[in-house]
């Protein structure tokens, strides 16, 4: 298995990842990095994440109590909204943070497989489509075989997907109880997902049996909207298929709720000030309040032709607008879905931490 490289992120960055509020020059001296100088330094995610634990005082060999994490499950009823774009740049950025992250790509198109520079096309892929196929007839399930590192450390890896995984509805139509299916894989292989501090889900647009299977798993769903008319009727659509499977599956527990994202908006277009004034009116209290702007840095993180090179804003362009917009959203995710870091609070107060250094 082999994927492009990614080194690091710099000191100013690495700072604010950290949360830590002292100076650049106190943040340089206190947590150093191995065979690099005083100035010029990279910082891993795994470097990150020694350095949070040292913050919170905790031994860096503390793991999540054996139980399944956060599921951040990233869906829309229409393509073209920018749902892997924001599902791969909110995983690139919660394992920078620190995170342990494992990325699940449920779209058969792939494309936040390519995102992360592999070639699903030449490459043996065993999707999550195959993993749940193998545990619902009772055959071997090596979660752990089908993961792809993309940061060491296991601090991002990924389950990719290739086009096979349309296949899933043909197998999944004679299962019983098949909406509940990646549930049952989850909770089946506890101790395997209970390693990663968050599980990110790239779902495919359609509505399909792989779709609903994913998404009965989760407690809420993350829309990827653009503010124009499409997208938002598309968002009906899936609040319909929402509604649908909460009145087919209540008396089972099943309570889905969803959380909507902006993405793209460009405040010089009149139209989309006016479908944002729309999406604020119908859903006040779902609507995150980080709006991702339109960002062409977006376009450049994937070359068709030379897929090693791909990668996610926060790994190519750090200091744009667009890495703010995704460092903003994780922020205010790790929060809503309580994402923690080896169980503990992850965006706990450290400023006295920095002064004290």
């Amino acid at each position: 298995m082999s994927t492009r490289e990614f080194a690091g992120v710099k000191a100013r960055m690495a700072q604010e990842l950290c949360g830590f509020s002292g100076s650049p020059k106190a943040f340089r001296e206190r947590f150093t990095v191995a065979n690099q100088g005083q100035y010029h330094r990279i910082y891993t995610a795994e470097d990150i994440r020694r350095i949070r634990m040292s913050m919170l005082s905790l031994p860096l060999d503390t793991v999540r109590a054996k139980t399944l994490p956060p599921i951040l499950n990233f869906r829309m009823a229409k393509g073209g909204t920018g749902k892997t774009t924001i599902s791969g740049n909110i995983a690139s950025a919660l394992a920078m943070m620190g995170h342990k992250v494992l990325m699940i790509d449920g779209d058969p198109q792939a494309s936040l497989t390519s995102l992360f520079g592999i070639d699903w096309v030449s490459q043996n892929i065993v999707h999550i489509g195959e993993l749940m196929r193998r545990a619902e007839r009772k055959e071997t399930v090596d979660i752990k075989g089908a993961v792809w590192p993309i940061y060491g450390g296991g601090m991002l890896d990924i389950i990719p997907a290739d086009i096979t995984l349309a296949d899933a509805d043909s197998w999944l139509m004679g299962t019983t109880n098949r909406e509940f299916v990646f549930s049952r894989l989850l909770e089946r292989n506890v101790d395997v997902f209970a390693e990663y501090d968050v599980i990110v889900v790239d779902s495919a647009p359609s509505t399909s049996l792989l779709t609903n299977t994913l998404m009965t798993a989760c407690k809420r769903l993350l829309a990827v909207v653009v503010p124009e008319g499409p997208s938002t009727k598309a968002l009906e659509i899936l609040e319909s298929n929402i509604q649908e499977l909460n009145d087919a599956f209540g008396k089972q527990g099943l309570n889905l709720d969803f959380h909507v994202i902006v993405n793209r908006y460009n405040q010089t277009k009149k139209p989309h000030n006016d479908e944002l004034a729309k999406l604020v009116s119908k859903y006040p209290s779902q609507l995150n309040d980080t709006i991702v702007r339109d960002f062409i840095g977006f376009v450049r993180q994937t070359d068709s032709f030379d897929e090693k090179n791909n990668g996610p804003v926060l790994e190519k362009e750090p200091n744009s607008v667009g890495a703010r917009d995704v460092l903003d959203l994780t922020k205010s995710l790790i929060r809503m879905f309580d994402i923690k870091l080896a169980d503990v609070n992850s965006l706990a107060p450290l400023a006295s931490v920095g002064r004290a250094a």
